[in-house]
């Protein structure tokens, strides 16, 4: 029997039209009635998901570590509830961390910081390629940003990117469970064991992130 040859038609693909862009005032107005963090980019509205215990772990210990070693120095240090405004481009989002070490510049209503110092990101698999790109493309245009620093979730790996008076940026990576992070502009130093204490990179006190650990017991201090 001959072969006959079919030809086969590509499925449709329907890709469904964006929503229409709406103006920061229309976010802010959607966001001041929104019990999630919402970011504003390019004239869209973006809901920011939430991460897994691991991340919000890294969160917390990153928000503790740096509000310790900058005790006593006047530096504001914000969590993820603080919104971060980058004026030359126009994006409003919610930072896994915000420092700022000058007199903070706000909007009037005094919920957006303008001019962070450093800023930090606990990556996840679905935002890592953002906070890798686009967004650190938009933090860029923050005049007094001088650190952008990024936190694995899936190993023990902390990349610092810092400003260079070229406005350049140079990037250390610190990797390992010993390893220290050292930020020479604001003389701050961070232990990775400190930023994955009681994660599941843990090596001593591991977070077991699945059902059956869900009842493990919490380590001894």
């Amino acid at each position: 029997m001959p072969a006959v040859a079919i030809k086969l038609n590509a499925p449709s693909v329907h890709t469904p039209p964006k929503p229409p862009r709406i103006t920061e005032a229309e976010y802010e107005a959607i966001l001041a009635k929104s019990e999630d963090k919402l970011e504003f980019r390019d004239g869209r509205i973006i809901a920011m998901a939430g991460g897994g215990a691991s991340h919000c772990l890294v969160k917390g210990n990153l928000l503790r570590q740096f509000s310790n070693a900058l005790a006593g120095r006047g530096c504001r240090v914000f969590d993820s509830d603080m919104k971060v405004k980058v004026e030359a481009t126009g994006l409003n989002t919610f930072p896994d961390l915000s420092i700022v070490c000058l007199k903070p510049r706000l909007t009037a209503n005094g919920l957006t910081l303008l001019n962070p110092g450093l800023i930090a990101e606990a990556l996840s698999p679905g935002t890592e390629g953002y906070d890798r790109g686009e967004k650190f493309w938009h933090y860029r245009h923050l005049p007094e940003l001088r650190c952008y620093v990024l936190v694995s979730t899936a190993q023990a790996l902390v990349e610092v990117y810092e400003r260079q008076t070229d406005e350049s940026w140079r990037l250390t990576s610190f990797d390992g469970w010993q390893a220290v992070v050292r930020l020479e502009e604001m003389r701050v130093e961070i232990p990775l064991s400190g930023i994955y204490a009681l994660t599941a990179l843990d090596p001593e006190h591991p977070l077991d992130e699945t059902a059956a650990g869900a009842d493990e017991e919490a380590p001894q201090a």
